[in-house]
């Protein structure tokens, strides 16, 4: 995993806890003025995690099926 991961450089957070992307992940991930972004973080190990809600989305959709694929199976026996 840490392999694919790539450095985009550094950002300072302004007085009104904004944070500006870096242009170059701006563009490798097209994300444009006005996009939502979910934001989600883990205060413990001092994570935060941008991410598109469509895929969001689509990755929750994936694992309910799995679920629901594993439900079946543990009935069936």
């Amino acid at each position: 995993m840490m392999k694919d991961m790539k450095f985009y450089g550094s950002t300072t957070v302004g007085e009104r806890g904004q944070i500006v992307l870096p242009a170059k992940l701006r563009d490798d991930f097209t994300i444009k003025k006005g996009d939502k972004l979910l934001v989600i973080g883990n205060a413990d190990h001092y994570r935060i995690v941008l991410v598109n809600p469509e895929s969001m989305s689509n990755y929750l959709n994936l694992m309910s099926q799995q679920i629901n694929n594993m439900k079946t199976t543990i009935k069936k026996k």
